[in-house]
């Protein structure tokens, strides 16, 4: 019988057969996907905003800030997308909860994360994710784009339809 995922207190870093709830986004500007290269030494690459889940956040918050620490820009919609499961090298494992992010404007970047944009309909794989699936999490149930520009402002006279 396999073990059930019952977890101790929070600790500081990865233990051996540790497990561990990281928060990614799959940041959308415009229909095209939207990673970093990072120039950082310990994280240098192309990635897409990530980070581990504080002890009793909830996932949306997370989601939420580290949108605001990576891309800096308002956000047209942020929708859960996926959770998988990975195993960490050391004999751990990774609970990942990925977010979609359609921005309202295009991330400018600091000094050590500068934002690329894919070309429509490319997709390469980004840290642990293969191409299908960031393809995938830029669709709808039905296979079509999501939508990729803010919404119309509301005005003080509310919407008109």
């Amino acid at each position: 019988m396999a073990a059930r995922a019952f977890f101790g207190a929070p600790r500081e870093g990865l233990a051996r057969g540790g497990m561990h709830v990281t928060v990614h986004l799959v940041p959308l500007f415009e229909g095209r996907l939207v990673v970093f290269d990072v120039s950082a030494k310990a994280a240098h690459g192309r990635w897409l905003p990530w980070a581990v889940l504080e002890f009793g956040r909830n996932p949306y918050e997370a989601a939420s800030l580290l949108a605001d620490d990576w891309c800096d820009v308002p956000l047209a919609d942020l929708s859960l997308a996926d959770v998988m499961s990975f195993e960490v090298d050391g004999g751990g494992w990774e609970l990942a909860i990925v977010f979609r992010a359609v921005l309202a404007a295009r991330p400018a970047g600091d000094g050590e994360r500068r934002p690329v944009l894919f070309e429509t309909g490319h997709f390469d794989a980004i840290g642990p994710f293969d191409p299908v699936d960031l393809q995938r999490w830029m669709e709808t149930e039905r296979g079509v784009p999501v939508q990729t520009t803010a919404p119309p402002s509301v005005g003080a006279a509310g919407l008109v339809f």
